[in-house]
């Protein structure tokens, strides 16, 4: 069932592996700062999304390529543990609550985003296949992780929203489409969007 998405504004916001034997060039770990917020967007996520033939679960195989960034970005890195609240938020959902795969930007090559703990630290990260099997990490988001007595887990759940989702500007009275799948980040029933755009990720606040 499509969804309404309404624009608004905001500001914006932010498992262990071993390497691969492969060299990365410089130019493959560029990594993006964080971006600002333009507008917002109302919408309630979907039931149902589309995935591919890999199990989106963090622990079960990501491309090489990627996991080889994510070790020299992220050192010690590793699949953190959501709260019983975030797991819930995505029951039903073929994608999340921790990994999810799309093309962010149109270019027909998948793409993926995931959260990870480093430390006492929470991030989601995008990785965007800007080549087949040439990839950049993007951060989008970086949080504390939540000490749930004594035991550090993350509030936030992922979900993906879909091209030719309908989008409804605040400024007109008329309807548009998701141009591109997007990344959709929630914690405690407050949900962002973060649509690619311009070479960055822009967040949206989503408001049920």
């Amino acid at each position: 069932m499509k969804k309404k998405l309404c624009l608004l504004g905001l500001l914006g916001i932010a498992v262990a592996c071993s390497p691969k034997n492969e060299e990365v060039q410089d130019e493959q770990v560029t990594v993006a700062p964080p971006t600002e917020a333009l507008d917002s967007i109302a919408n309630t996520k979907k039931d149902g999304v589309k995935t591919d033939e890999n199990d989106t679960d963090p622990t079960m195989p990501m491309p090489p390529p990627v996991m080889q960034l994510l070790t020299e970005q992220y050192p010690g890195w590793e699949k953190p543990t959501l709260t019983e609240e975030a797991r819930e938020q995505t029951e039903g959902d073929l994608q999340g609550p921790t990994l999810v795969r799309g093309d962010f930007n149109g270019d027909t090559l998948q793409d993926l985003a995931l959260q990870l703990q480093q430390d006492k630290d929470l991030v989601v990260v995008a990785a965007m296949q800007e080549q087949e099997n040439l990839y950049r990490l993007y951060e989008i988001k970086r949080d504390i992780l939540f000490n749930e007595r004594g035991n550090l887990k993350s509030l936030y759940y992922l979900y993906l929203v879909e091209q030719g989702e309908p989008l409804q500007t605040e400024d007109a009275n008329e309807d548009v489409e998701a141009v591109h799948d997007a990344l959709a980040i929630g914690i405690e029933g407050e949900e962002n969007i973060y649509i690619y755009e311009n070479g960055s990720f822009t967040p949206y606040s989503l408001n049920r």
